[in-house]
């Protein structure tokens, strides 16, 4: 297999995996689903898995075609709205956990408390970026797609991959610390 079918087949395989992420997210509701923290381990786990092969295209670069599939603000908002109604009981509780455990005076100086209690924000934004990718990737189209490749993989290395790793933190400390699923 040369580069170029072998980095095909890789963007195909994120496709699925970024697209199972996003469809996660966007059947959220007002209610954690069953299953919904071990279902985001995996996920977050496969996300990086699957992005590593992953080669940008270097030719590639931000075009208008970009910026006009662009997540807007509005519905950043009501996605990271929703994740956090869904995951608030237990970011509250992982970060009390985490004050107490160190038992410091000063939360704020306190990353893991801190951390614990952006997991919205953190699946959000990488929803937010896998989404702009699917977007693109959807066009069907080689520019496009080539594209959706530089979108998520040069955006893994400068924003989402940061937020993979916080998130699946949390996501671990949950599942594994306060015993959820």
């Amino acid at each position: 297999m040369n580069e170029d079918s072998s980095n095909q087949s890789s963007l195909e395989k994120f496709a699925l995996v970024a697209n199972e992420y996003c469809t996660l997210i966007d059947s959220l509701s007002d209610e954690r689903p069953p299953q919904f923290y071990t279902d985001l381990e995996l996920l977050l786990s496969r996300l990086h898995l699957a992005i590593l092969p992953i080669i940008a295209d270097a030719e590639s670069t931000e075009t208008r075609l970009t910026e006009s599939v662009e997540i807007r603000v509005e519905k950043w908002k009501t996605i990271s709205n929703r994740i956090a109604r869904v995951t608030n009981n237990e970011t509250n509780q992982l970060y009390d956990w985490h004050i107490n455990s160190w038992n410091t005076t000063k939360p704020k100086d306190n990353y893991c408390a801190v951390r614990a209690s952006m997991l919205w924000d953190d699946l959000a934004d990488i929803y937010g970026d896998l989404k702009d990718g699917l977007s693109l990737w959807d066009l069907n189209t080689d520019e496009s797609r080539s594209e959706a490749s530089w979108e998520w993989r040069f955006n893994f290395e400068a924003h989402w991959g940061i937020h993979l790793f916080r998130a699946a933190q949390t996501v671990h400390e949950i599942r594994y610390q306060l015993y959820m699923n």
